[in-house]
């Protein structure tokens, strides 16, 4: 056999050592390492040195291992399973790796000729049933003691995990109150990766509406309590009235109510769904969610199907954009000879454009980079413009929705000269952050900005009663409590639910 190899990447496995007869050759803290790394496996141990370390001596007082106290000869390879050299002499672990080849034994060097052992030991931490273990091939054994250390503490959080939810809506801050925290762009991002470097976050998922930001999270329980998901979320100043914090099933029967709309600015839409899916995908790609999320959103989009199935009856089923359009026929806003502007070319944009078709005469649609088809039906009615092509076309428009999650105002003082000041104007700003300047709405009488607030506090359900919806919510969430313990469960056996 070549014993002057090169080092090579070596593959993980598992030794099933029990009651093998295994060898270990030295005396020292080394040898005393190994030696304990055998009696974890539940090998019959051997040590194999004329002096030992007190702590190697008090093991062997106890009998858990056997002792020859005299210097390393070849025969005492035969009949071992593997051996360790781990003397504080090279030549003499160099000795006992040859002997071992000739005899076909399994041995690790614990010195410079570890890169010609049969083996290396990883850095190992275990919890119960898991057993984790860390290698860099032997080129920086400190590195992967590093990294072991570090993930065994968030192996013993693995016991204790909590479904939390961490947000602020329209319920508790108002629109203006609300922008701040809200994450787009390079924040979301930046959110993201804050949350990844916490010990005890499990998965987590981040949820960004017009209404709503939020951080759904598998957490243990210490991360749970310490506010640091608070902190994160720039929620260190506010009240503790202007934000929630959930966990347990009452994070699980909040995450039911939202997946099925009960929570929006208008009960029972449908947007939520996709949305909350969508938030899923976004976490899953990123490496933040996987089983556990995927399981707990599983479970509330199925609770939010009976949820609708029970409530819809007794629901005026809006979306957003259709509230807006609604708004605009109650104030007399809206009609064939209107000329409706759309900004934005997304779900809520293409919603918009669709439902006031039959509204309206005519519609500028402005799109930002994705150029939206239209149906040759509508061909003539539509016209298509870029954002940066839209200042032309605002004095032609007797209606403005922005529909768009553009990471700033859209139109602004600075457009001012471009409005028709011989006509009334109506700006609705559904963006979250907002996309209108809300200095405009000063600009003259003429012109009117309304935001998602404002459409909120217009719209009452007359036929509605939100206390009794939501209570009846409640109960399907109670009469559904088997899947929360079912998962819950599920994450403490490490098994998923069936």
């Amino acid at each position: 056999m070549n014993l002057n190899r090169p080092a090579q990447n070596g593959i993980p496995i598992n030794l099933f050592i029990a009651d093998r007869a295994c060898l270990v050759v030295g005396g020292g803290r080394v040898a005393l390492r190994k030696a304990q790394l055998l009696l974890d496996g539940g090998a019959r141990v051997t040590v194999i040195s004329p002096e030992i370390c007190d702590e190697l001596s008090a093991i062997i007082d106890e009998g858990k291992i056997s002792h020859i106290p005299r210097r390393f000869e070849d025969g005492d390879v035969n009949a071992v399973y593997m051996v360790y050299a781990a003397t504080s002499s090279r030549s003499v672990n160099r000795h006992v790796l040859e002997c071992c080849r000739a005899n076909r034994v399994l041995c690790c060097c614990a010195d410079g000729n570890w890169a010609d052992s049969d083996f290396t030991t990883p850095a190992i931490t275990r919890y119960k049933d898991l057993t984790l273990s860390v290698s860099s091939g032997g080129n920086d054994c400190r590195q992967s003691k590093m990294v072991k250390n570090s993930l065994a503490r968030h192996l013993r959080m693995i016991d204790s995990a909590h479904l939390v939810v961490v947000g602020t809506d329209h319920h508790h801050l108002t629109v203006e109150e609300r922008e701040p925290f809200h994450l787009i762009g390079p924040r979301f991002e930046r959110a993201g990766f804050m949350i990844m470097q916490l010990w005890g976050i499990h998965e987590y998922m981040i949820l960004n509406t017009c209404n709503r930001v939020e951080v759904i999270a598998v957490v243990s329980e210490e991360t749970a309590k310490n506010g640091i998901l608070r902190h994160i979320m720039g929620f260190t100043n506010l009240k503790e009235d202007k934000y929630y914090l959930k966990s347990g099933e009452e994070a699980f029967e909040h995450l039911c109510l939202v997946t099925a709309g009960m929570l929006s600015q208008t009960p029972g839409e449908n947007h939520i769904t996709s949305q909350m899916k969508e938030a899923l995908e976004i976490s899953k790609t990123r490496g933040w969610a996987g089983n556990m999320m995927q399981e707990w959103i599983s479970s509330a989009l199925y609770i939010s199907k009976i949820i609708k199935n029970r409530i819809g009856p007794q629901l005026k089923n809006y979306e957003i954009e259709e509230l807006s359009l609604r708004y605009l026929e109650a104030h007399n806003l809206i009609n064939r000879e209107t000329t409706l502007m759309v900004l934005g070319a997304g779900m809520v944009g293409r919603g918009l454009v669709k439902d006031s078709l039959p509204l309206v005469g005519r519609i500028i649609w402005c799109y930002h980079v994705n150029r939206p088809e239209i149906e040759p039906a509508w061909a003539d009615r539509i016209e298509l413009f870029t954002f940066n092509e839209m200042k032309n076309k605002i004095t032609e428009a007797d209606i403005i929705v922005s529909a768009t999650d553009a990471p700033g105002y859209l139109l602004h003082l600075g457009h001012a000269p471009f409005f028709n000041q011989e006509r009334p104007i109506t700006v609705i700003d559904l963006g979250m952050p907002r996309n209108i300047d809300p200095e405009l709405d000063d600009l003259s009488a003429d012109v009117t900005v309304v935001d998602l607030d404002g459409l909120k506090y217009w719209y009452r359900r007359e036929l509605t009663d939100m206390n009794n919806i939501l209570s009846q919510s409640r109960e399907v969430v109670t009469e559904n409590r088997n899947l929360y313990d079912k998962i819950t469960n599920s994450f403490k056996s490490g098994n998923p639910p069936q």
